[in-house]
C-alpha cells in the first residue's frame, strides 16, 4: 500500500485529471458502441479506438507523457468530424447506416469536441511538464522533478 501511495504522490494532479477524463471518454465510446447500431466493421473500429484511448489514458494517469494522448485525441477528433461530414474513406459510415437517426451526428460532434479538449489538455501538460516529452517512445512514468 505504501508503494501505491508514494507513486500517487509523484503523479501530478494534471496528469490524473487528464487521464481520468480520457478514461471517461473511453467509457463514452463503449456506451456509443452499445447504444447505437453499427456494422461489424464500424464496431471493430470503435472498439480499436476505445482500446487505444484506454492505453493512452492509462499512461497519462500513471504520470507518463501526454504526447501519445495528444496524437490519439487529434486523430480521433478529426476522424469523428470527417465521418459526420462524409469525407472520403469515412463517408461510408453514414451512407451504410440507415438506422442512424438525426441524433447521431450531434453525438459524434460532441465526442469530437471532447477529443479536441483532451488534445488541448495534453498539449498544456506537455508544455508545463516538458521533461516528460522524451517518454513519447517509452511510455514509462517518471518522478516529477522537485
Amino acid at each position: 500500500m505504501a508503494a501505491a501511495t508514494s507513486h500517487a504522490a509523484r503523479v501530478p494532479a494534471g496528469h490524473i485529471a487528464l487521464g481520468a477524463a480520457s478514461l471517461g471518454l473511453a467509457a463514452t465510446h463503449l456506451l456509443v458502441l452499445a447504444l447505437m447500431p453499427h456494422s461489424l466493421w464500424w464496431n471493430l473500429a470503435l472498439l480499436a479506438m476505445t482500446l487505444w484511448c484506454i492505453k493512452c489514458s492509462w499512461c497519462v494517469l500513471r504520470g507518463g507523457s501526454p504526447l501519445r494522448l495528444l496524437v490519439m485525441s487529434a486523430l480521433m477528433g478529426t476522424s469523428h468530424v470527417a465521418m459526420v461530414i462524409g469525407m472520403p474513406w469515412f463517408g461510408g459510415h453514414h451512407a451504410s447506416h440507415a438506422a442512424h437517426g438525426a441524433q447521431h451526428a450531434p453525438v459524434m460532434l460532441a465526442v469530437a469536441a471532447a477529443e479536441f479538449l483532451l488534445m488541448f489538455g495534453a498539449a498544456w501538460l506537455s508544455r508545463h511538464f516538458p521533461g516528460r516529452a522524451h517518454q513519447f517512445t517509452s511510455g514509462k512514468p517518471v518522478a516529477v522533478p522537485a
